[in-house]
């Protein structure tokens, strides 16, 4: 599960030559409280500047951000807020809402802590968290719990720290109970100490900084709370910080991220679930997982699923098939009399459906292949047309969660791909019926068990930074729930991941209590075990799984140090270096030059240095002819090279040579190794290909045989960034005009636009960009002004999994500043909108830079 605010993607900021700060605007679809704002102020300015304003209120202080929380009246516009001298910037106040995840019951927590490693280091390492303290901000948590101590701050009790932060809390002093469930689950992942749940670090010393309300079934938060609880957290001592909450962009100028970055500079270990958005692609990670220095944290799949089961019975007798539920608030998923199965067609004649079935379903349970619409879409075609359940099976291997929206009031299951197509042929084959019982449970291996989630964001960030920089069980996870519900679920999401992340280091500072925040993410990414892929024979691709699966044991033990502990290539070259002319073909060729410090931290025996390379996958989310890939619109899942296990030409893989340095390092002494690594030069650079690996050191000690394995991974893009396309085209159809349906405008040139006419213009990015620009110009080519919304910077790319464009309404209104405080309106007659974005590594200084768009001239009526 994952904490996330929906389409947060665009951090739309306007720097204003008549204002001292610039004021970020969000789009109309990002929902933000009333007039009410987030003030950054200058390192010397003072909240007095603020609060002496008439029509401001203060309503927070925050120490560490360094400015408040305020409310201002109608006739105050936020402009007038940055032109306070002292005031840095200015935010609205984001409205983030939970979103509920997949509920099955799990029993291997042990399993996991085996493969983690977290096991050895309690039994063998005698680790348990004594001493750590961890702050917790998200939902709350039933502290009365009795796996959770069931207390609260009385003494010998876990939670000593926290209370409530949210909008209906009358005081941060009140106890953060969890009426949602997602903290509750998140505590004892870290910290669990019952039989049935085992925490990671049971012992450590808690926090809970409650920051959802309990007013609704869509709990809300804000970025005011947020900082607050974050602020609350870092002045209560903690020496970790876990959140499992964000909002979806690439970039790291968001407050939430500034904030969790000071606090990595005064030595807090900031662990933050890197996001629940796989199914859209690349470039997907959120903030505050890309803060400069935080650690993100993806999602490896659990290795056992224990969870309701369906009885099918077809021409050929019964069949047990797992399934998970839909998340609520749809009902769940319990059939209790046996109910015709039928696979429906839609009004075009497709089997998957995605408009308007023809089928009477009237009384039967519709089952729907995965694909080329939302789940939702297909469960409410089925809803509409009288069903009362869908099934919808997968269209690649695996299992995954699957939310409808909360206009479907019939229950939905999801199954694997094969027991789709069982089910499906049984249906063609003759009459098939199914029942499920509430209380039927079974357990079975997971296909995709030790494989990175398909939800699980993706690297790399706007600038190519490497994220996540390490993975943990998040799929599929046991953990405690609140009494109320139940006391027990399964819940899957980076949400789960980023504690378990928490917890492990929690051992790690018990067991080195005076290690670095910066050592720490060194050795959890050197000792991490990079995850195979059995589909290609290779591994996870770094932008996927940082440097692999935790492995904290190893971490703990180590005895080596490696600087820097990863490499994001985001500047090749198109050169030579002489030192490698004999090694790589051909000599025109992509290079990266990097120089490793590695450091024997063993004070008495000489270490010894083996090198190899292990090459991952390569992800790209275009087709050949560099539009949006077919295969991740319709399938949500991205091409791959290899496309599978057959061998590959050597050239169509990354390649790494160590070429100068010493393999022998004595005692508390350092060498540095020059490694040159080389994209996969046989993948057309038409196709974008994102390629990574590890670079691994073998390293073993006098004496010994048993050689340790740390792992330096690497990503980059093969080719130029900068030449690349911002802007989405085929198949999407974007940039266009269109009406209030967002349908595309057919004949621009004989549109008139009128004051009661709603017309837009849609965009999609395939790239984020710094710079985002849409301007009205006239019949004489003259730039009148920006569109309402038509001036950003700092905007994400479209997620797939949320809406799949942007509206930027267009009409006679235009704003002659980027802060959207000047306007007028033009007069009458032909206009055109002319669009331009900043390129990757754009300089915004140089037009050539900038990828230009002009719509066909239209005219602006009366």
């Amino acid at each position: 599960m994952r904490i996330f605010v929906p389409s947060i993607v665009l951090a739309i900021a306007y720097a204003i030559a008549s204002c001292s700060a610039r004021v970020v605007q969000y789009p109309s679809h990002i929902r933000v409280k009333r007039n009410s704002y987030i003030v950054q102020l200058h390192p010397t300015a003072q909240a007095r500047c603020v609060q002496a304003i008439p029509g401001i209120q203060v309503s927070r202080h925050f120490d560490m951000f360094h400015g408040v929380a305020v409310s201002i009246g109608d006739s105050v516009h936020p402009s007038q807020v940055a032109n306070i001298e002292g005031v840095k910037a200015v935010w609205p106040n984001r409205v983030f809402s939970l979103q509920y995840q997949n509920k099955t019951t799990n029993g291997s927590g042990e399993y996991l802590h085996q493969a983690t490693r977290v096991h050895q280091a309690h039994t063998e390492l005698g680790l348990n968290g004594t001493g750590i303290k961890i702050g917790i901000i998200d939902t709350g948590v039933d502290y009365t719990h009795p796996d959770l101590g069931a207390c609260w701050k009385t003494p010998n009790c876990p939670w000593q720290y926290g209370g409530s932060y949210a909008s209906d809390s009358l005081s941060p002093n009140d106890p953060p109970m969890d009426c949602m469930g997602h903290g509750t689950h998140v505590s004892g992942i870290i910290a669990s100490r019952g039989d049935r749940v085992k925490g990671v670090a049971p012992q450590a010393t808690l926090g809970m900084y409650r920051v959802f309300t309990c007013s609704s079934e869509s709990a809300d938060t804000n970025d005011a709370n947020v900082i607050a609880a974050m602020e609350a957290a870092f002045q209560d001592g903690h020496d970790i910080i876990s959140m499992s909450l964000g909002s979806e962009t690439a970039w790291e100028e968001d407050p939430v991220a500034v904030l969790a970055s000071k606090f990595v500079d005064a030595g807090v270990v900031m662990v933050v679930a890197n996001g629940n958005s796989g199914a859209s692609g690349l470039l997907t990670a959120s903030t505050p997982a890309v803060g400069r220095n935080v650690i993100s944290v993806g999602s490896v799949d659990n290795w056992n699923i224990t969870s309701a089961h369906a009885i099918f019975t077809t021409h050929t007798g019964q069949h047990s098939v797992l399934f998970l539920p839909s998340a609520a608030p749809a009902p769940p998923f319990i059939i209790a009399n046996n109910t015709l199965v039928v696979a429906p067609t839609d009004n075009t004649g497709s089997a998957l459906p995605c408009t308007n079935i023809t089928n009477d379903l009237s009384g039967k349970v519709a089952l729907i292949q995965r694909g080329e619409c939302t789940f939702s879409e297909k469960a409410l075609n089925a809803q509409n047309a009288g069903a009362v359940a869908v099934v919808i099976y997968n269209n690649v291997d695996g299992m995954i969660d699957m939310a409808f929206d909360s206009n479907i009031l019939i229950p939905g299951a999801f199954i694997s791909m094969n027991d789709g197509r069982m089910v499906e042929e049984s249906i063609r084959s003759g009459r098939t019926l199914v029942r499920a019982l509430e209380s039927d449970l079974i357990t079975m291996p997971s296909p995709s068990g030790g494989h990175m989630s398909a939800f699980s964001s993706l690297g790399p960030t706007a600038e190519l930074g490497l994220v996540p920089l390490i993975s943990a069980p998040g799929g599929n996870i046991l953990s405690t729930y609140p009494q109320s519900m139940g006391s027990y679920t399964s819940l899957s999401g980076t949400s789960m991941a980023a504690p378990y992340v928490a917890g492990a280091v929690a051992l790690l500072k018990q067991a080195r209590p005076d290690i670095t925040v910066t050592h720490i993410r060194e050795l959890l990414v050197t000792t991490a075990r990079p995850i195979a892929d059995s589909s290609t024979g290779l591994v996870s691709n770094p932008y996927s799984s940082g440097g692999g699966l935790i492995n904290i044991y190893d971490a703990i033990r180590a005895r080596a140090r490696i600087d820097p502990p990863l490499l994001s290539i985001n500047n090749t070259q198109r050169e030579h270096p002489g030192p490698i002319n004999s090694y790589i073909r051909p000599i025109n060729a992509y290079w990266e030059i990097y120089t490793l410090a590695i450091q024997n931290t063993d004070s008495a025996k000489s270490m010894r240095i083996s090198l190899a390379h292990i090459a991952a996958n390569s992800l790209t989310m275009f087709d050949k002819n560099g539009t949006l890939s077919q295969q991740l619109l319709t399938n949500q899942t991205m091409p791959t090279w290899p496309t599978n296990t057959s061998p590959v030409p050597a050239n169509t893989l990354p390649q790494v040579l160590g070429i100068r340095g010493n393999t022998l390092v004595r005692p508390g002494q350092s060498t540095k190794i020059t490694v040159f690594i080389a994209p996969p030069l046989g993948l057309p650079e038409s196709e974008r290909w994102f390629y990574g690996g590890f670079i691994n050191f073998k390293l073993t000690w006098d004496g010994e045989s048993t050689a340790f394995s740390h792992v330096v991974p690497y990503a980059g893009f093969n080719g130029d960034m900068r030449k690349l396309s911002v802007l989405a085209s085929a198949p999407i159809g974007l940039p266009f005009l269109a009406n209030s349906e967002v349908e595309p405008i057919e004949n621009v040139s004989e549109l008139t636009i009128s004051a009661d006419t709603d017309v837009y213009l849609a965009v999609a990015l395939d790239l984020p960009t710094r710079i985002f620009a849409a301007s009205i110009v006239d019949a004489t080519n003259t730039t009148r002004g920006y569109l309402p919304l038509g001036y950003s910077d700092y905007v994400g790319r479209t997620l797939l999994d949320e809406a799949p464009y942007y509206t930027i309404p267009v009409n006679r209104t235009v704003f002659h500043d980027t802060q959207m405080t000047n306007s007028s309106e033009v007069s009458a007659g032909s206009y055109h909108v002319h669009l331009k974005v900043l390129r990757p590594f754009g300089d915004p200084a140089r037009e050539s830079d900038f990828q230009i768009w002009d719509s066909d001239t239209f005219k602006l009526g009366d």
